[in-house]
């Protein structure tokens, strides 16, 4: 009798070898959806939205995510294709629409967390943001693109703030229409306008991101129109201060040179309506 359970342990020690062995290895389809003992996924998952509906397939190690992981829509359109590396510290992403045109692509660190350069798309393929960032912050040039490949915003970034000068472009010639000077996030320098045709409209100063000192609204022909005089966001001389140059000032009062982007938080973690149920990675 001890001479059988002996036999019997020595095969379940065995078995438990082979396991810890195979599981998590990329191609191994022998187990799906196993958890270990410490409650981390190994090997190949599949989890669906329901019956012969998949959400996605991806392989873990010791919870994480290794190989290629695909993530699809509910209506069956790819959303995702990451390929990531033996130990799913660094991945390289493809984001899809639901047409299946490309909406992204980048590279990912630990699991989810965008680093280098990031591309976004248009459902017609027209580039329209390029970004830089650095363990998950914005850090380099932000670029937003016209239909027509001209750049129409540069937004230097550093350590996740705005550093330097952020500029906006006329679409048709290209030429420089805004230059704003940023400072760890906040207006602080020179801001300039321009008319189409690259003479000034406007020529400024922010100090701690309020207007300060002289203002000089400019014409077509680079004549004067008005000048202003701030102290610290405070006006001095309201009497030339028009109500169609009051509305441009709160314009720029609310860009504070913001760009935003496509959010990829549901290329791991989807919340479509149509979604039952919402099933995790």
């Amino acid at each position: 009798m001890a001479k059988i359970v002996f036999t019997v342990l020595i095969f379940l020690i065995s078995i438990g070898s082979m396991l810890s062995q195979n599981v998590g290895q990329p191609g191994n389809d022998s187990i799906v959806n196993y958890t270990d003992i410490q409650g981390n996924k190994q090997g190949k998952w599949i989890k669906k939205y329901e019956k012969d509906k998949i959400a996605y397939i991806g392989y873990f190690k010791n919870n994480k995510l290794v190989g290629n992981y695909k993530r699809w829509y509910y209506s069956g359109a790819l959303k995702a294709d990451i390929n990531y590396n033996k130990d799913g510290s660094v991945g390289y992403a493809k984001l899809f629409w639901d047409d299946g045109k490309l909406m992204a692509k980048g590279k990912y660190v630990n699991q989810n967390i965008k680093d280098s350069i990031w591309e976004y798309y248009a459902t017609d393929g027209i580039l329209m943001l390029k970004e830089s960032y650095k363990n998950g912050v914005l850090d380099g040039n932000t670029s937003a693109y016209f239909r027509n490949g001209q750049r129409s915003k540069l937004a230097p970034y550093s350590n996740g703030k705005l550093n330097g000068v952020y500029k906006e472009y006329w679409e048709e010639t290209g030429i420089t229409r805004l230059e704003i000077y940023y400072k760890d996030g906040v207006r602080y320098g020179a801001i300039n306008v321009y008319y189409e045709n690259g003479k000034p409209y406007l020529q400024g100063n922010y100090f701690c991101d309020l207007p300060h000192g002289k203002w000089t609204v400019f014409f077509k022909d680079g004549k004067i129109e008005k000048e202003l005089e701030y102290y610290h966001g405070k006006l001095k001389n309201e009497d030339k201060y028009n109500e169609a140059f009051k509305q441009q000032m709160k314009k720029w009062e609310q860009m504070k040179g913001k760009i935003p982007e496509p959010s990829d938080e549901d290329f791991f973690s989807p919340k479509q309506k149509s979604q039952q149920p919402n099933n995790e990675y």
